[in-house]
């Protein structure tokens, strides 16, 4: 009975939360209708407001979805609803947008590699050895031995990343290939060197050893045999790989605010990482054991839309054989929750298409216990 209860209080609070944006969204629309007569006669201006006002719907949506989703248990997964294009597809519909179409998706940023966890804590110039060996995995097998064919260094890559990021070393080069900012400063033009967490995924960029084929496949063969796509005119040099599928910059967590420290722990959600990032996770030798993990997440009964396999913690011992150390390390990159996630709202009116990307975070309310949503970024794509 009580169960039911609080299963009912959630589908009402849904209910209430769908309905407000609902009304939110028609006012706004009505709103910028008039303001759009009164200020402007251009008919595509007034359209590309209403577009907006659309995507912005989108994006208060899911954060209701993911602010109930909260509600049901501690496992964030590919299983439930936000996940799911059919039920945000239901969840828009419940809206009956006034004007134009919507599309929202919802990913999850920590079934994503965390770039700036590869640093221990900031400020600080120590590497987080778990994620340094991660690093150390994927480049592996990006990147072919073959230097006639590849020239990419990983080392390079993974020391010069570590002393963009990390503070207080500026004379205290990582290894023999890192950089710090007397590198940078003789560049033309002079890039100056963050010496902090990165802020955007483009930032990867200006850093040594990072070229725009950072993420191509350099071993054909291995990205064939793992069934990742290889055009036949880049068999030779690869095929790239989006940096926005892979890397997050989001991810802080832990604050100390007395000592003034923070870090990013760094742990990849397994119930929503994607058969690439999952790849990089795994022991060296076990590659081709992601698209099972992937395929166990998605299992279906026939005929039917229930999933077979729970996944809860340690569900990938019952998919793949892992040593005792290989366990333990695997357990330090792993996490199956998330509260950070990627909305992405996409509003067409009469051919103005808009699209809003946020950046939200899930908290739950330490003295009511209620799970709510803040928008950390809201950009335009």
């Amino acid at each position: 009975m009580m169960r039911n209860q609080m299963k009912n209080n959630r589908g009402v609070a849904l209910f209430m939360t769908l309905a407000l944006i609902s009304v939110l969204t028609a006012a706004a629309l009505e709103v910028g209708r008039r303001a759009g007569k009164a200020a402007s006669r251009s008919g595509v201006a007034l359209e590309l407001f209403q577009a907006r006002q659309t995507a912005w719907s989108g994006i208060q949506l899911a954060m209701g979805i993911l602010a109930a989703d909260a509600e049901k248990n501690d496992i964030d997964s590919l299983q439930e609803d936000w996940a799911s294009p059919e039920k945000l597809a239901m969840a828009v519909a419940a809206l009956e947008m006034p004007l134009g179409s919507l599309i929202l998706s919802i990913t999850d940023e920590l079934g994503k590699i965390q770039i700036n966890a590869l640093v221990d804590a900031y400020p600080g110039n120590a590497f987080n050895e778990n994620q340094r060996q991660l690093w150390e995995r994927m480049l592996d097998l990006l990147i072919s031995g073959d230097k006639s064919q590849d020239d990419r260094d990983p080392s390079e890559i993974i020391n010069s990343l570590k002393d963009w990021l990390d503070s207080g070393d500026d004379d205290a080069v990582t290894g023999v290939s890192g950089a710090e900012a007397d590198y940078y400063e003789t560049l033309d033009p002079p890039v100056h060197c963050a010496n902090a967490p990165l802020t955007t995924l483009d930032e990867l960029y200006f850093v040594k050893g990072i070229s725009d084929n950072f993420l191509h496949w350099g071993k054909a063969e291995l990205a064939s045999e793992l069934g990742f796509e290889i055009e036949s005119d880049m068999e030779q040099t690869g095929t790239a790989l989006d940096l926005g599928q892979f890397f997050s910059v989001h991810g802080m967590a832990d604050v100390d605010e007395k000592k003034g420290r923070f870090s990013f722990p760094g742990t990849i959600n397994i119930n929503t990482a994607g058969e690439e990032v999952l790849s990089f996770m795994l022991p060296t030798g076990m590659e081709d054991e992601a698209s099972a993990l992937v395929e166990f997440r998605l299992e279906q009964e026939p005929d039917s839309d229930g999933f077979i396999n729970a996944l809860d913690k340690g569900w990938y011992e019952q998919v793949i054989q892992l040593s005792g150390k290989e366990k333990q390390a695997f357990k330090n990159i792993v996490t199956y929750s998330s509260h950070l996630f990627k909305a992405t709202a996409v509003a067409d009116v009469n051919g103005h298409i808009v699209t809003l990307n946020g950046i939200i975070k899930r908290k739950k309310q330490e003295k009511t216990g209620a799970w709510s949503c803040r928008l950390l970024e809201l950009s335009d794509k």
